[in-house]
């Protein structure tokens, strides 16, 4: 996998691109991470109000989550907080937004586009049509992932499981001032996106909006969060497992910034990301 190491990016920081992703030409997105050698890409799109495809299918996997208005695929309504994993080469009929819509994405090659509903064969059991998180389903097993010591203070939606790779993805909710103890690892590729609340790490404080690509066995922790969180994870190259150490630093609500960022972004986070005013 050829990704830099983001740990981690505010989205608000990153600029929008128009036509950055080119299967979704008139929309802007803002990139947060590009794999070179695969053109897999994880994104946020911004659709305008109005924004219409037609019949098509795709070359890659489009996975996404809903963060604010609303998309409409096949005649599937997709609100605020819902998810779908779209197998490459599955038809679409139509792909549209009424009114505008801001979307979590994950493509896993170059999305290419090609017109027409016809598409070919494609492995329905990788397709997910569509979870809805006020469904207020948390099925996950934090045991299975070694994480046992979070089943008090937090729950697991577990909304993929690849029928051949074992990646997962899912998201997790942590209550107000749970705080960690132990640092961890993990053997594959672990991405996550904060979609709401803040979390104090060993590298800073994340704001909503924080975004990480972590490659394999890098450690990180204990995280703390004086909100509660909501994040959605996926693991890349496997299932997610994990190996517990002794932190190199005891965990602070107030941590030092140091976020790892590749040359071009560093810039970008060179300051702590601004808490909102209070009071």
């Amino acid at each position: 996998m050829t990704r830099p190491h983001i740990e981690w990016i505010q989205a608000q920081a990153l600029p929008w691109q128009r036509d950055a992703i080119a299967a979704r030409d008139g929309a802007d997105a803002k990139i947060l991470s590009r794999d070179d050698a695969t053109g897999a890409v994880s994104c946020i799109i911004r659709y305008p109000a109005g924004y219409s495809r037609g019949p098509e299918w795709l070359a890659a996997d489009e996975e996404f989550w809903v963060l604010d208005g609303g998309i409409a695929i096949d005649g599937v309504e997709y609100g605020e907080h819902t998810y779908a994993h779209l197998p490459k080469d599955m038809p679409r009929s139509g792909f549209s937004s009424a009114k505008g819509a801001a979307v979590l994405t994950f493509f896993s090659a170059t999305p290419v586009a090609t017109q027409g509903g016809q598409g070919r064969a494609f492995d329905e059991r990788r397709l997910v049509r569509r979870l809805a998180a006020a469904d207020n389903i948390w099925d996950g097993d934090f045991a299975a992932m070694g994480l046992q010591s979070m089943a008090s203070t937090a729950r697991m939606r577990r909304l993929r499981t690849d029928p051949d790779t074992g990646e997962i993805t899912y998201l997790t909710a942590t209550i107000a001032f749970r705080q960690g103890e132990r640092s961890e690892r993990h053997p594959v590729v672990q991405e996550f996106f904060l979609i709401s609340g803040e979390l104090a790490g060993d590298l800073g404080t994340m704001q909503s909006g924080a975004y990480c690509w972590r490659p394999p066995f890098f450690k990180h922790a204990p995280y703390g969060s004086p909100t509660g969180t909501l994040l959605l994870f996926r693991s890349v190259g496997g299932p997610q497992t994990t190996d517990w150490e002794d932190p190199d630093q005891p965990f602070t609500w107030k941590p030092d910034h140091k976020p790892v960022l590749p040359p071009e972004l560093a810039p970008l986070m060179a300051k702590p990301w601004p808490r909102p005013e209070r009071y």
